[in-house]
């Protein structure tokens, strides 16, 4: 059985970063990621010892609070953990409500939770020395 956890010990960097490279392999910083983690609301998923899915929010803790990322192991998806997550996220939330952006692919999930669309979102660069986006490190 599945559980979900908020804020467990137990969803470190390393756990996080085992469920991030089944959905998003990447080259990642473990020690950054460690970091970004102390600064948001954590909620798993766990089959066991094994973080299968995960919410991360980051809230000002009475105003605002935005969901960075919602990660399903694909092997999992389509059983209810994303919909799980969601509420556990919007139960921690400060008044009640979430902002989130959303891939164009996840849209279809959120309009099955029931969200209502919001503003339009922006992404804002910065731009290195020869005029391009700055890679993250």
């Amino acid at each position: 059985m599945i559980e979900i956890r908020a804020n467990d010990s137990a969803f470190t960097a390393d756990a996080f970063l085992a469920l991030v490279q089944r959905v998003w392999p990447r080259d990642y910083d473990t020690a950054a990621v460690a970091a970004a983690l102390t600064r948001t609301m954590n909620i798993g998923a766990w089959d066991g010892d094994r973080l299968v899915g995960a919410v991360r929010v980051l809230s000002d803790g009475y105003l605002f609070a935005c969901v960075s990322e919602i990660l399903v192991e694909p092997t999992y998806q389509g059983q209810g953990l994303g919909r799980r997550l969601m509420d556990a996220a919007l139960a921690q939330a400060p008044r009640g409500k979430l902002f989130l952006g959303a891939q164009p692919q996840a849209v279809g999930f959120f309009e099955r939770l029931g969200y209502a669309r919001g503003p339009v979102g922006f992404v804002a660069a910065r731009l290195d020395a020869h005029g391009a986006p700055e890679r993250a490190s």
